[in-house]
């Protein structure tokens, strides 16, 4: 049934929220903004480049217009998904509160792995960039070609596309999911847009975490080479004192670039566990007033059930947290709780 009937006049009981609660939801609340800032100034440096595309270098405009369409796919599955992981021993859920649950969960499900692939293209995306700096720096202009960089583009793009077809092809029972999360959430996940994986090591997921981890190799150590390389670089060469403090900066991003993933990683190892704790309180605060939904007080009424309140003052009755509040029909040989 929908909340909106008896959530009007409802008093909220419970402990006050823990600072990792109010942090999480702070946490989330910034990387709404953060994508939001980072689509709009996208899009401009998208608009930008195809409006001077003939004044630029093509190569270099190519394989930014390649990065920033993977930024952007990043960010705009973000604000679509808007997702809240669950993780309950080897099962992994994700529910999804974005825009893209007014067309079906399974939208939700493919944005969320194009997400994914989006991710693993932007990695291998640095690496194409830091390798043309160092060859516009070493003379080696002749090499990068527009079709060579497309042909490294779509090298770049193909790794990707596997963990792709993975995840959108992947296949769950709703019912047996939702089973495997109530093993360790009492919350009613019935009326959520879920999607997820009933086994952490009989999905995609690992090979999906290897193909994110696994570039970094590589980047690392060109990050690390061609950072003494660019350096060699800039003192041989006679430059501008503006052209030499762009390819300093440069240098600097790429180098800041290269641990990008690992502080992704790790941030999403800390909201995970943030999550954990977090899920528990959520339906403790839900607050529940019977006299405010007719439907369910009339079938309370018709099938002579009885609710069952636990030892409290009257006044307090009518807004307790819904788990706490039971219903004992004597045509149900058991106990039902309160579903909304």
């Amino acid at each position: 049934m929908n909340s909106s009937h008896y959530s009007a006049n409802a008093t909220f009981i419970g402990p006050p929220p823990t600072f990792h609660q109010i942090l999480a939801i702070t946490l989330m609340t910034i990387k709404i903004i953060l994508n939001s800032i980072g689509l709009i100034l996208n899009c401009f440096l998208l608009y930008m480049i195809v409006q001077n595309y003939q004044k630029l270098h093509k190569t270099f405009s190519i394989l930014l217009t390649y990065t920033l369409i993977n930024d952007c796919l990043i960010s705009v599955t973000l604000l679509l998904t808007i997702k809240r992981i669950i993780q309950c021993h080897e099962t992994l859920a994700m529910v999804f509160f974005g825009p893209c649950t007014y067309i079906s969960t399974s939208f939700c499900h493919v944005l969320d792995s194009v997400h994914l692939h989006a991710l693993q293209n932007w990695i291998l995306s640095q690496i194409l960039l830091i390798g043309f700096r160092t060859a516009m720096l070493s003379s080696a202009q002749s090499f990068l070609s527009v079709k060579r960089t497309i042909f490294f583009c779509v090298l770049a793009w193909l790794p990707g596309l596997v963990s792709l077809v993975l995840h959108v092809t992947y296949k769950f029972s709703r019912p047996r999911l939702l089973e495997l999360i109530h093993r360790c959430y009492d919350e009613d996940f019935s009326y959520s847009y879920i999607s997820g994986y009933e086994s952490f090591y009989n999905s995609p997921i690992p090979f999906t975490i290897v193909m994110l981890l696994v570039p970094n190799v590589p980047h690392y150590f060109l990050a690390y080479c061609f950072r003494h390389k660019q350096n060699h670089d800039l003192k041989r060469r006679t430059m501008s004192t503006s052209t030499l403090r762009m390819h300093t900066t440069l240098r600097k991003v790429s180098t800041m670039k290269a641990f990008l993933p690992l502080f992704l990683l790790a941030d999403n190892f800390y909201l995970h566990s943030l999550s954990s704790e977090f899920n528990h309180v959520l339906h403790e605060i839900q607050p529940f007033d019977y006299r405010h939904d007719l439907q369910f007080y009339k079938y309370i009424e018709s099938s002579h059930c009885n609710l069952l309140f636990p030892a409290v003052p009257k006044n307090v009755q009518t807004v307790l947290p819904t788990h706490l509040i039971k219903v004992i029909c004597p045509s149900k040989s058991n106990v039902l709780r309160r579903k909304f």
